[in-house]
């Protein structure tokens, strides 16, 4: 049966607008001990609590929960403090997975008049952002209610401060090389990268370097192919590792390349990248970081090698 062309479009957009109000996953959210100073320490651990509970009940984020924050806090030894670095932030949302945290002090200014900051960070950004409440003592449930208004409309205003972009995935990236890539010229090229002092071939920088020629269009050769390369790169991949922490393993993977022309000798480039990765096996960071590096040459060097 022949569909009616303008029923299509009209299910298409409709399709779209759903898309568009599609409610978003809620953004995690750690919420650390409030401490209390100047008199008010016995206010820290109330005014901890009732925040927690006021921002549970914002749809628009997901509390990590109290017991879990605090045996993740206890294994690594963190102190209870209202002031929170940005590296401690960055651990902290690394241990519970939470992408904002809210801290904060209770302070006391006169017989019965309270003051309440609360600091909110973003784990990933290291951003921060401060609200205050003030106050008698006696209404401390109405201070903490606004107190709890302003930090979720501080997180739901400044979201895109507190959070990290999304990465860009090796898709995207792999489709932003090819299209930096000039004109149709793709000469044929092999790529020989070697670990540190001869002791054999680095197949994963070699595996992703040829993937990525090949889906940009080049021709990729070995010494067993009936044609000979008319670019050769060559190189060292050198990988070193971390202790673990934290049941992480960080790797670094420094690889040289030297891009040269098989026929003439003409060297078109020396090229040289460092890149990290963690994970939580040494493999998987080791490949992490070869990727990344060679990734990263590949932007550069394959426009390069199509001129």
């Amino acid at each position: 049966m022949k569909r009616n062309p303008i029923l299509l479009l009209l299910a298409a957009l409709a399709m779209m607008a759903h898309a568009a109000d599609a409610p978003k996953s809620p953004l995690t959210v750690a919420v650390y001990d409030f401490t209390g100073e100047a008199g008010a320490a016995s206010y820290g651990k109330n005014v901890t609590t009732l925040v927690t509970a006021d921002l549970a009940t914002e749809t628009n984020l997901a509390l990590v929960e109290r017991v879990e924050l605090s045996k993740a806090l206890r294994e690594q030894a963190f102190g209870v403090s209202g002031i929170v670095s940005a590296d401690a932030a960055a651990q902290i949302g690394h241990l519970t997975g939470a992408k904002v945290l809210v801290a904060g002090q209770v302070m006391k200014t006169g017989d019965n008049h309270l003051v309440i900051m609360a600091n909110i960070i973003g784990t990933e950004t290291g951003r921060l952002f401060a609200d205050k409440v003030e106050g008698g003592a006696e209404n401390m449930m109405d201070l903490t209610d606004e107190l709890s208004g302003k930090i979720a409309r501080t997180i739901s205003d400044q979201t895109t401060n507190l959070i990290a972009p999304a990465p860009e995935t090796s898709a995207q990236r792999l489709a932003r090389i090819i299209k930096s890539i000039p004109g149709a010229n793709r000469p044929s090229v092999s790529v020989n990268i070697l670990l540190p002092a001869g002791t054999g071939h680095s197949a994963t920088a070699e595996s992703e370097f040829g993937i990525v020629l090949l889906k940009a269009g080049f021709q990729v050769v070995d010494e067993k192919s009936d044609r000979k390369p008319d670019i050769e790169i060559t190189g060292v991949d050198d990988i070193s590792a971390a202790p673990s922490q934290s049941g992480l393993f960080a790797c670094r993977a420094v690889i040289e390349l030297k891009i040269q022309e098989r026929r003439s000798g003409n060297i078109l480039a020396f090229d040289r990248q460092e890149s990290a990765a963690s994970d939580a096996a040494r493999m998987g960071a080791d490949a992490a970081a070869q990727v990344k590096a060679v990734d990263a040459l590949a932007e550069r060097v394959l426009p390069l090698l199509a001129k």
